[in-house]
């Protein structure tokens, strides 16, 4: 019985079940980003995958408090149970899942800039402090 028990052990030999989870599964793209780190600079500048992740992250969260914000906009009068309902799910889909969509799309596009400063890790990065500002903005609009 072979155990390794290196504090330097990669994650390839750890077990294949603690892939797929949460918390594992960004340690794994955080792996991925330093060996693609260490690459040489021809094959560093061909990497857009951390770019594509923000982008779409940032895209997600954009659209969420935006949608939320316009909802917010157009509700005027309501009372009772749906305005509950409806500022239940402003605070957690405009607000927390959006700000959390948007926080790690800025993280993976600081990570495409930092890699090989790609157009789209600049795009990116503005869409995801766009979205940031916007679901930050439906607080306003949710305290007004």
């Amino acid at each position: 019985m072979n155990i390794n028990t290196s504090p330097n052990r990669r994650m390839d030999e750890e077990d294949s079940v603690g892939k797929v989870t949460g918390f594992f599964l960004f340690r794994n793209i955080i792996n991925g980003y330093n060996d693609d780190k260490d690459k040489e600079e021809e094959e560093r500048k061909s990497i857009k995958k951390y770019g594509n992740i923000a982008l779409i992250l940032s895209i997600i969260s954009l659209v969420l408090s935006l949608c939320s914000i316009i909802l917010r906009m157009s509700q005027y009068d309501n009372i009772g149970v749906p305005y509950a309902v409806m500022s239940i799910l402003y605070i957690v889909g405009g607000i927390m899942v959006a700000s959390l969509l948007g926080i790690y799309g800025f993280v993976f596009s600081v990570m495409q800039v930092r890699l090989n400063r790609k157009s789209i890790g600049i795009i990116s990065l503005i869409l995801s402090v766009l979205s940031v500002l916007s679901s930050l903005s439906l607080i306003v609009f949710l305290i007004i």
